[in-house]
């Protein structure tokens, strides 16, 4: 599939079927996202691929699975029904051994952004491989730290929740409803381009 097709079939789902992916899909999945950019090729990120069934129920409320429901943007516990949530994280620690300190050496945290490029990544290639993702930012830090046993001294940031699997086709009609409820317009290109200056 093409770039421009694969980024306009590409969003959020958040409906998936418990069946599992196959572990070939998955690696080709983690492979393709860590050949993104990263600064001064610090390859500055982290996956946690989660796939025991406790550890995703856990993560899904510290990744607000009950407001995603109880709000209507999800029909059933799509985070923890996923067979895999992979949580992408920055780390800071890599970067600052080629860097140094980032507070007086990094003019943005390169390290959460180059783990965005590794997430967008992760999507793109699970929709390439027919399956579906979500991009979940709004995290309990605290909480998945604790649940992933990150360290606690603030050099590894949890970016977000990736859960990835086939498509409930369920989910394609709450999907459908949401869209004819909701006006979902994306800015035409003329508003988003400024040319030679702002």
């Amino acid at each position: 599939m093409n770039i421009g097709k694969l980024l306009r079939k590409r969003r959020n789902v958040y409906g998936f079927e418990s069946r599992a992916i196959p572990d070939n899909s998955l690696l080709r999945i983690l492979d393709d996202a860590r050949h993104v950019p990263s600064a001064g090729f610090t390859q500055d990120f982290e996956f946690i691929v989660v796939k025991d069934p406790m550890i995703r129920k856990e993560l899904a409320t510290a990744g607000h699975q009950p407001e995603y429901i109880s709000e209507g943007l999800a029909k059933s516990d799509f985070v923890s029904t996923a067979p895999v949530i992979i949580v992408p994280c920055g780390n800071k620690k890599r970067f600052e051994a080629k860097y140094g300190r980032a507070e007086e050496n990094a003019r943005l945290p390169w390290w959460l952004i180059d783990a965005g490029f590794a997430s967008f990544a992760l999507i793109l290639s699970a929709f390439e491989h027919g399956l579906a993702a979500s991009f979940l930012g709004a995290l309990d830090d605290d909480k998945v730290g604790q649940i992933l046993n990150i360290p606690k001294d603030g050099s590894v940031i949890p970016l977000a929740l990736v859960p990835i699997g086939y498509k409930d086709p369920g989910e394609e009609v709450l999907w459908t409803q949401r869209s004819h409820n909701a006006v979902r317009n994306r800015r035409n290109l003329a508003d988003s381009i400024h040319w030679n200056h702002w």
